[in-house]
């Protein structure tokens, strides 16, 4: 993502922004994108205040309007300031209004029914205000701990389920605040009674309006449009048709009137030593939950933001100020949890000012609707703030119930409604509950379809790291089918091990014979092996014993290594160590048997006469002249016959010995690359393309090479044509070889 702004250079300093910001046709602009953000906070608040203050405590619904305020105050005047981007418009939102609702309800209800109202509104308030600075502590302490985006690992369908059933319960808190009912089966005959009906309808009315406005409409402006219009709808129905907006404001159509009763309170910390623990367990779940929420729809609304800023924000410093903006807020009399608002960030850039500006005027404005101008809220109608509640929880349905529905796999889907469901049903808690388990059986049984062989070849051409004579090569070529390699992957658990070992089981009933020798299985890329498993590797093992086919294992880790040694998978022999550090080590072993037993493992001497013989039809006095061009060199464990990087002036063919390929890597650290013995030629690429060395040579076993240089080979072709041609041919057939077992090597990933 870019990192530029739209507002102008600069503007993630405040002085910049702010300097940027003061030009006049800007600041007009500023100006306007505060008061359209102003007017939709304005019009919400009351929802906010009349979900935590109502039934016993509707009567302080002044002070929880009081709170809303002071709460966006302190919130948007630290994000603006500190925030990672300019444009971060923080509010406080329905999601997270809902639960400390909850939070409110559970704290009355486990008051005594006797107690003064006064006292019970000092015990919500001063609960309330903890909640919010608890769930402040928490996201800031993710953001200090670097670990804000392990957010993003919580899987898809579990976040979208949550948000499907959250957006019902926002829903029914809209039916809540307007006529104390939430819609259910037993409440739906109250919620069609004419008088209850008529009250909510214009909100559902509003709600439907403005959510089909905005999947039509493109714009930020529907909503602030919306209810623009709904005022004025509402006024020429109460002037024109009813005539009397006293009669109507009697009839409980607009909010009440607070305008001399927006107290701002400063919590008392010391009143927390009077509440009853019990009192503060009742609330635990709630506030639980509060936190929860308040951190998926923090980073949920976050990552919103940088769609729609197309930058960048810091989660980690989003966390800090978020949180400590919210804990500031509980502690100077607000308490009402704020978070990013992407409408209001999409008016920011549509508008293409500095949001940081529009954060600073917001605080003034909201100060001066605090101190002098709580009387606009009474001319609000109530079917406003409640239908703004139904909106944002028909949003979150309509968004993970029927969007997700083209854009999910059917299982995720599944998912989510289940989890919407339960939450609909058992509440938010229990709903996560069981939607975690649904989605940990679902995510078992996918997992239990995934194959746990990660690779299976056959030892015809995957081979060990030993280059061996060419006779022996073509012997490994024709009875390689006889070794079985399955490269084993993931967390091996009683459902992949099953499957893997019916696999395994069919392979071995459809050998005929001895074709199948050797099983080795690698297990490299094993990460963890359920302890349940090791009856199906048992089984595995009897099965394998029975037919006469020798079980190899390599790469075990140490962990893994006591299970398999415990279960009898391996088993300690003098002729075979229990278990091989690499998949080459059980090759070559494997591979020595086969070539024991056909009696072509000691060959000791391979001489160059020998390899011509076998390689091109030579009579035998050519081959022997092979000898008068070549130089012999004794080898002894340590000599280096030639350098990475060295000049490719000659090739070399092994006569006895063994010597290893070294890659130098990352300085001095060396890289084996494959090992050579009797029968193997050296350094041929680079004596034929007549590049240097791509690698070091070092004796590990003593013996004898054969030293062809340019000069000998040029005078060969002219003394001893016969003799050249045949050395070409027998590079030409190692290479061939290679290049044969290299592809189908490549072949047999590709399948």
């Amino acid at each position: 993502m870019t990192h530029s702004s739209p507002s102008g250079p600069d503007e993630s300093s405040l002085s910049a922004g702010i300097r940027h910001a003061l030009q006049p046709v800007v600041l007009l602009r500023s100006l306007g994108a505060s008061a359209i953000i102003w007017l939709l906070m304005a019009s919400a608040m009351p929802s906010y205040a009349g979900l935590i203050f109502h039934g016993k405590v509707s009567g302080y619904f002044a002070a929880g309007l009081a709170m809303v305020l002071v709460s966006e105050i302190v919130t948007v005047l630290i994000t603006s300031i500190f925030s990672s981007d300019h444009a971060t418009q923080v509010v406080p939102q329905s999601p997270t209004a809902v639960i400390q609702g909850l939070v409110a309800g559970s704290v009355v209800e486990a008051l005594p029914a006797d107690m003064p109202p006064e006292a019970l509104f000092a015990t919500v308030f001063l609960l309330v205000a903890l909640s919010s600075a608890l769930a402040g502590v928490f996201v800031a302490l993710l953001g200090l701990t670097r670990a804000g985006g392990l957010i993003r690992y919580i899987p898809y369908p579990i976040v979208g389920g949550f948000m499907a059933g959250l957006g019902w319960l926002i829903l029914g808190a809209g039916f809540s605040v307007l006529v104390g009912l939430r819609p259910n089966v037993a409440s739906l005959p109250l919620l069609l009674e004419s008088e209850t009906f008529s009250h909510w309808l214009p909100a559902m009315t509003f709600a439907l309006c403005v959510l089909g406005l905005r999947v039509r409409i493109k714009t930020t402006l529907v909503m602030p449009l919306g209810i623009v219009a709904s005022l004025i709808l509402f006024y020429f129905w109460a002037y024109v048709l009813v005539g009397d907006v006293s009669r109507v404001a009697e009839a409980g159509w607009l909010l009440p009137n607070v305008s001399n009763a927006l107290h701002w309170t400063l919590p008392d910390p010391s009143a927390f030593a009077a509440i009853s623990p019990a009192v503060v367990l009742a609330s635990a779940g709630d506030v639980l939950t509060l936190i929860v929420v308040f951190t998926l729809n923090l980073f949920l609304r976050a990552s919103a933001q940088e769609i729609i800023v197309k930058r960048e924000l810091n989660l980690n410093h989003e966390c800090i100020v978020n949180g400590v903006a919210n804990v500031a807020s509980a502690f100077s009399g607000g308490g009402v949890v704020a978070y990013h608002g992407p409408i209001s960030v999409s008016l920011v850039e549509a508008m293409r000012v500095n949001g940081r500006l529009v954060g600073l005027l917001l605080a003034c404005m909201f100060t001066l609707t605090l101190l002098v101008g709580g009387a606009v809220f009474s001319l609000i109608p109530r079917f406003i703030p409640a239908g703004l509640l139904m909106f944002f929880g028909l949003q979150f349905m309509k968004e993970w119930l029927v969007d997700s529905w083209s854009k999910l796999p059917r299982q995720d889907y599944l998912i989510v409604v289940i989890i919407a469901l339960a939450t609909a049903v058992l509440g938010l808690f229990p709903g996560i509950a069981v939607g975690i388990m649904v989605a940990i059986s679902f995510f078992v049984l996918e997992y239990s379809r995934m194959d746990v062989i990660k690779q299976e070849f056959s030892g015809s051409f995957h081979r060990s790291n030993l280059d061996r004579s060419f006779a022996q090569n073509q012997l490994l070529q024709r009875e390689g089918g006889k070794i079985l390699i399955l490269r084993l992957q993931g967390f091996i658990f009683f459902g992949t091990a099953y499957r893997f070992y019916e696999h395994v089981k069919a392979r071995i009933t459809a050998a005929a014979g001895d074709e199948l020798r050797f099983i080795i299985l690698d297990f490299k890329s094993v990460r963890g092996l359920d302890v349940s498993t090791i009856v199906d590797f048992q089984k595995l093992k009897q099965l394998m014993d029975g037919k006469g086919i020798e079980l190899l294992v390599s790469s075990a880790t140490p962990r893994l290594q006591p299970l398999l040694a415990d279960g009898g998978i391996v088993v300690s022999r003098p002729d075979k160590p229990p278990l091989f550090d690499d998949l080459d080590r059980a090759l070559e072993w494997c591979e020595s048997i086969l070539l024991r037993e056909a009696s072509q493992l000691d060959e000791e001497r391979v001489t160059v006469e020998r390899q011509l013989a076998q390689h091109a039809i030579i009579r035998p006095l050519d081959a022997r002249a092979a000898g008068e061009f070549l130089e012999q060199i004794e080898t002894k464990v340590g000599d280096t016959i030639f350098k990475q990087g060295d000049e490719s002036d000659s090739l070399y063919f092994i006569e006895s010995g063994r010597v290893d390929v070294l890659l130098q890597v990352e300085g001095e650290r060396e890289l084996r690359l494959r090992s050579m013995t009797a029968g193997a030629v050296i350094g041929e690429v680079g004596f034929y393309l007549g590049v240097a060395r791509s690698a070091s040579i070092v004796v590990t076993e003593a013996g004898v090479l054969q030293r062809l240089s340019h000069e000998a080979l040029r005078q060969m072709e002219e003394r001893a044509p016969q003799t050249a041609s045949s050395i070409h041919v027998l590079i030409a057939s190692m290479l061939s070889d290679r290049l044969s077992t290299t592809n189908r090597l490549v072949q047999e990933l590709m399948d």
